[in-house]
């Protein structure tokens, strides 16, 4: 049920996204899969929309979860000319979100796999590694918050490739460097 209703709320609202996959890579090995120890962050820090390395991300509260620290998302990306939309949830504890997430793979089979997050307590950047649960693919993934110091009339205006409000999509720019907690 997860799936369909943060899938079907993304479909509806985001237009194209240009970004691509990250897979294959090097799987974590040792203390890579760790989760770095949390610092003090409100939940709500985390909640909202992101650009990331993976495309337009969004995060919300998880109604079904135990608690204001349970959240859930969905991510957008480009394969093969095929959108193809994602989805996580898990706990935050403090800054860090650790998370288990499935997307649709080649041949109709689901990808699967974890990682965590690890936010700035300010909820403006948030960097992290993921890897599918056989752990043939890994990567790291970052994200970072719309700049929303657009001026004037095009700050009211939706734009025809806008998820939430916030535009996504054609030339993604480079995302800030990673940060330092």
């Amino acid at each position: 049920m997860r799936v369909v209703i943060v899938g079907t709320a993304l479909f509806a609202a985001a237009g194209s996204a240009g970004s691509s996959q990250q897979s294959g890579g090097t799987t974590p090995r040792g203390g890579d899969y760790a989760a770095p120890a949390p610092r003090a962050m409100q939940p709500q820090a985390a909640i909202g929309l992101w650009r990331s390395s993976f495309g337009p991300v969004k995060v919300e509260q998880d109604p079904n979860g135990a608690g204001p620290t349970a959240v859930q998302g969905a991510w957008r990306y480009m394969r093969d000319r095929t959108e193809v939309v994602g989805v996580f949830w898990g706990n935050l504890r403090g800054n860090v979100l650790e998370f288990q997430w499935q997307e649709p793979g080649d041949g109709g089979a689901a990808l699967r796999g974890s990682g965590y997050l690890v936010f700035d307590p300010n909820g403006q950047r948030f960097s992290g590694k993921w890897w599918s649960t056989s752990h043939d693919r890994s990567g790291d993934w970052s994200g970072w918050r719309q700049d929303t110091g657009q001026a004037g009339a095009a700050a009211q205006q939706p734009q025809p490739d806008a998820y939430g409000g916030q535009t996504y999509g054609g030339g993604e720019p480079s995302p800030p460097p990673p940060p330092q907690y």
